[in-house]
């Protein structure tokens, strides 16, 4: 594929980090720290965590993109006494796999088939009736990019299936402004996970963390690594995390992008575009050729995101707005060249 191929497929922030950041890994790089071990456990991370959300240090671990094996161990221990695991459908993909690799069996609960909706009252009567220790969910939800949950729901669902470990993926929840974290003061049955890889522009360098009760941490910590979080991440997780104001401008630019984004995307005739929280776009493509589509959007340099077990449909970021521009240039040629 050409060099200067447009990726639209990664729901990464097109404009970066802060400049703090890379001020801080610079001196980092200049005090030739790196000789020695950092932070085993990252607690210095974890108490700026704690002070932004007004949480204890105890709700918090914090991993790199390897130590997302660190929840999934976990996930792995509560499934295999042959437990069901619960996810929407459609949702993450890497997410509800993993899952699947552990669970005796994955209980799909379809989301509305007009607004992807989440329907709450099913979820709750499948996770009574097939006895479900684990539910995956995400919101804003991906692919969908809609908020799945506000907090009623959720702590409709938390009373409703106790029994019931949700797990929440707030991966692009800074595009709403809106956690749950807070819900872990009191609920033990919830666990919110958090990355450093979307809005805050530091998807390469691979930092997440979790927020729960602190005794759902203290089982986690049990699977916990020491330093699976190098030095320079941390620096710049920290800087980043400071720069709260950065945050707060890059994420207004976005979301002003994405109003820009979306005019063109509906101008489009064969393109139907779901509403979205996130800094991306769900498209149906009805009466397309997925494969005509494919192939003429690569020949164009352009690369998507794309689901098997959604052939119609495509996720696209916000990127910069003279490449949304060229990417809905694409789509326009698609009404000629993929009739299906």
């Amino acid at each position: 594929m050409a060099d200067d191929t447009l990726r639209f497929d990664a729901a990464i922030n097109p404009y970066g980090c802060s400049p703090a950041v890379v001020e801080a890994m610079e001196e980092f790089a200049r005090s030739k720290a790196y000789r020695f071990y950092g932070d085993p456990f990252a607690e210095s991370l974890r108490d700026d965590m704690a002070a932004l959300l007004g949480l204890p240090a105890e709700h918090f671990l914090v991993y790199n993109g390897a130590g997302e094996g660190l929840v999934w161990q976990f996930i792995a221990h509560l499934l295999l006494p042959r437990a069901r695991l619960m996810a929407p459908h459609p949702s993450y993909e890497r997410f509800v796999a993993v899952g699947a690799r552990c669970a005796t069996e994955v209980v799909h609960v379809p989301l509305s088939p007009t607004d992807f909706a989440l329907p709450v009252d099913r979820l709750i009567d499948e996770a009574r009736r097939n006895e479900v220790a684990v539910a995956l969910l995400s919101s804003p939800n991906n692919p969908t990019g809609n908020a799945l949950l506000d907090e009623d729901a959720l702590l409709h669902l938390l009373g409703a299936v106790p029994a019931c470990l949700w797990i929440v993926d707030e991966a692009y929840a800074d595009y709403t402004g809106v956690t749950f974290a807070p819900l872990t003061r009191e609920r033990e049955n919830l666990v919110v996970l958090r990355t450093f890889s979307k809005a805050y522009g530091l998807a390469g360098l691979r930092v997440g963390y979790v927020v729960a009760h602190p005794k759902v941490t203290a089982r986690l910590s049990e699977f916990q690594i020491p330093w699976g979080v190098d030095s320079m991440a941390l620096v710049a997780a920290q800087a980043a995390l400071a720069d709260q104001r950065y945050l707060t401008d890059v994420v207004g630019r976005i979301r002003r992008d994405c109003e820009a984004f979306a005019a063109g995307l509906d101008a489009v005739p064969w393109v139907e575009r779901s509403p979205s929280d996130a800094n991306f776009f769900l498209l149906h493509l009805p009466g397309l050729d997925p494969g005509r589509v494919r192939a003429f959007l690569a020949s164009k340099s352009v690369r998507p995101r794309y689901r098997e077990d959604m052939p119609e449909h495509m996720r696209v970021t916000s990127m910069l707005p003279e490449e949304n521009r060229r990417l809905v240039d694409a789509l326009y040629g698609l009404g000629s060249t993929a009739r299906a």
